[in-house]
């Protein structure tokens, strides 16, 4: 089978296209032929080489899959050949406090496939059986790897981190992000008033085009300002963070009294400063989210098939321009997700 494997990092890091053994299932384990797989800001971490654990070389990436089972490894009853399905990225063992509680994006000894094990950019990946979730006939594989990471986590910080109440006002940083164009669609079908960021016209039109009723223009210097504004001075009840950095600092300037912030990421910037006197007297919330569980991917899938989610994909890339699709990413020239098909 083909697969893209990364030889080395950097930024750009160095992949070839390689000719591999066709994969052989363990007892817990199935083949998927690889119909879709999402690019994630999670990739370009690995391509750099920037993560805060040791990568095994070379490396297979691509953890946002969708595909057909084709093989079934011993132990596994309760799949069939040719089944549609989706993948958790964030691969649990099942049998820790957490994952018995159905908390698997607390797992003890989680791993994320296409980052510990490889992945999906390649023609066919080794997945265990309890990483799958059944892929309803209203949504396409491509609809299934645009929605299912992005989406998932999406679905996590707005229905298990946080809570939203109709009426309230949620603020999506980047709403023309993987998880910001989704987190739009999600605040929105809950009842929500949403407002959003983007930094160029064609971004803030996507986010408008949404659901979003109000987008700020993000390179101004006092968004959190106009953020208040049409708020009326009030502020926002949760914000969907996924920058970190100064943007995170800033998200602060925006929130309600009691108001919350759900961060689930850091490309902006791992470390920030925090002003206490603030942060106690109007008892705000600072949140951390993590993955996902199988409810938030269902529900995602759910949302989906019911046609109340729809998957933004800026552009599919075959696997042999799998490069290419990297370097747009890395650019930031990105509405939504872009795909590789292998």
């Amino acid at each position: 089978m083909k697969a893209v494997q990364l030889i080395s990092h950097g930024v750009p890091g160095q992949f070839q296209i390689s000719e591999l053994p066709d994969p052989q299932p363990g007892p817990e384990e199935v083949i998927l032929e690889v119909k879709a797989c999402g690019l994630n800001h999670l990739d370009l971490w690995c391509e750099a080489g920037a993560l805060p654990i040791p990568l095994r070389l070379p490396l297979t990436p691509g953890c946002e899959i969708a595909g057909r089972i084709t093989a079934l490894g011993a132990d596994v009853d309760e799949w069939r050949v040719g089944e549609r399905v989706a993948v958790q990225s964030n691969l649990f063992c099942g049998e820790c406090e957490f994952c018995l509680r159905g908390d698997e994006s607390l797992c003890l000894n989680s791993q994320l496939i296409g980052v510990q094990r490889d992945g999906g950019f390649a023609e066919r990946v080794i997945v265990p059986w309890r990483a799958l979730v059944r892929l309803p006939e209203d949504v396409s594989f491509e609809a299934s790897a645009a929605l299912t990471l992005a989406g998932s986590t999406a679905m996590h910080m707005l229905t298990d981190r946080a809570e939203v109440h109709p009426g309230e006002w949620v603020l999506v940083v980047g709403g023309a992000s993987g998880v910001g164009s989704v987190a739009i669609q999600i605040a929105k079908g809950l009842g929500a008033r949403v407002a959003s960021t983007g930094s160029t016209e064609v971004k803030r039109e996507l986010a408008k085009s949404l659901g979003a009723d109000f987008v700020l223009d993000s390179n101004l210097a006092n968004w959190p300002a106009e953020v208040r504004r049409i708020t009326e001075k009030r502020g926002i009840d949760l914000i969907i963070e996924h920058s970190g950095g100064q943007v995170l600092e800033r998200a602060f300037d925006c929130l309600a009294r009691g108001g919350t912030i759900v961060t689930c990421g850091a490309t902006s910037g791992r470390e920030v400063t925090l002003n206490l006197w603030p942060f106690f007297v109007k008892q705000h919330r600072l949140i951390g989210s993590y993955g996902r569980n199988r409810s938030d991917m269902a529900a995602v899938l759910d949302w989906a098939a019911k046609g109340k989610l729809k998957p933004v994909i800026d552009r599919t890339y075959p696997l042999a321009e799998t490069v290419r699709a990297f370097a747009q990413l890395r650019d930031r020239n990105v509405l939504g997700k872009l795909l590789i098909v292998p």
